[in-house]
């Protein structure tokens, strides 16, 4: 029986492509009906209703240069404990799965661990507001 190998969701934010472990997604929505909040940080998007629960939507852009993205293309929800955390990315592009002979990660991508990045931003943005 063969061993299941890796899957990463590959994603583009500006020119890079990164790829976040299939483990980590919940779902990949549109990004329209994001509500940007006032006072929040750059990295903040908004907010989003989905199916009734309230997201706070963090831009990758923003995340890895300061600056906010012009336009999301979509939003990937991501799981973190009992909730969801949405990044607004450029593009989704596919799930690839890990090459036998390159099983850490999917060609032309850097992997990125989607739940850590947007957890420590997500609490320090909370303590500044609070």
């Amino acid at each position: 029986m063969e061993e299941a190998r890796p899957q990463w969701l590959t994603v583009t934010s500006g020119d890079e492509v990164f790829g976040i472990p299939v483990a980590q997604v919940r779902e990949v929505v549109r990004p329209g009906g994001v509500r940007p909040v006032p006072g929040t940080p750059p990295l903040q998007a908004g907010i989003v209703n989905v199916r009734g629960a309230i997201v706070t939507v963090l831009d990758l852009q923003a995340l890895r240069t300061g600056e906010r993205a012009v336009t999301p293309g979509s939003i990937v929800l991501l799981q973190y404990g009992a909730r969801p955390i949405g990044l607004a990315v450029d593009r989704v592009l596919d799930v690839r799965t890990a090459a036998p002979e390159d099983p850490d990660g999917p060609a032309g991508a850097t992997v990125l661990d989607a739940v850590a990045l947007c957890a420590r931003h997500l609490h320090s943005a909370e303590g500044r507001t609070r």
